[in-house]
């Protein structure tokens, strides 16, 4: 199974596994850098690109600090002004993001949004880390043979640092719904942050999510 399906089924059995009429989001951050890989609904999706986009919201901070971040209530949440008006436009009022680690710089978030007040309970949170854990495992495995099948073909030996760039960019876009001039920029940001190439950055994103063999990360929804 490519990661973008694995990615793909995984929300939407998250959503149902956890309750509580949940949607549910993965989002991947390599490099300091944040992908919107799948999700059980468009509207948590929006969320996720939103909160992409700024770089900044629950399943950013979660991810850098791997700790479980709970929005108890969006409305008065000061920190992220793009996600929270995004987030309160689809009709969500509590959010929780759960982190896991995927492998070196890799961290696989699981984000779970409710459209009524929830008491995010710790074994509501122990299933929900659970499911986080489960995929990260998944994730860790489509990795380590997406490395073997890169080195045995020379997949990024022969592909330029230009052509490399401009591929992560246009999966940046696809993914966060957001213009080129905005994902060269959150490219550059992560590369900076690490102090890493923009290529190094690249090929990173490249390697972890595009496996689908379809040209973008992930078939979303419909609906």
């Amino acid at each position: 199974m490519a990661v973008s399906d694995y990615l793909q089924e995984y929300a939407v059995q998250a959503a149902g596994a956890v309750g509580n009429e949940l949607e549910a989001s993965i989002t991947v951050r390599e490099h300091g850098l944040t992908l919107v890989a799948a999700s059980s609904s468009l509207a948590c999706a929006r969320c996720d690109q939103a909160e992409a986009r700024a770089d900044a919201g629950p399943c950013v901070t979660a991810a850098g600090r791997n700790s479980v971040e709970i929005v108890a209530s969006v409305a008065e949440e000061a920190r992220w002004d793009e996600w929270r008006k995004q987030t309160q436009h689809e009709g969500f009022v509590t959010v929780a993001a759960v982190p896991a680690e995927a492998g070196p710089e890799t961290v696989v978030t699981l984000n779970l949004y409710a459209r009524a007040p929830l008491d995010w309970s710790a074994a509501l949170i122990g299933t929900a880390d659970a499911c986080a854990q489960l995929i990260a495992a998944g994730v860790r495995v489509h990795l380590g043979f997406a490395e073997l099948e890169d080195a045995a073909a020379g997949l990024y030996r022969t592909m330029s640092d230009a052509v490399a760039v401009e591929r992560a960019v246009g999966a940046i876009m696809v993914q966060n719904d957001c213009s080129q001039e905005t994902a060269v920029e959150l490219l550059r940001s992560a590369a900076r942050r690490r102090g890493v190439s923009e290529r190094a950055v690249a090929e990173s994103l490249l390697r972890s999510l595009a496996r689908g063999g379809r040209g973008d990360i992930v078939d979303r929804p419909e609906a």
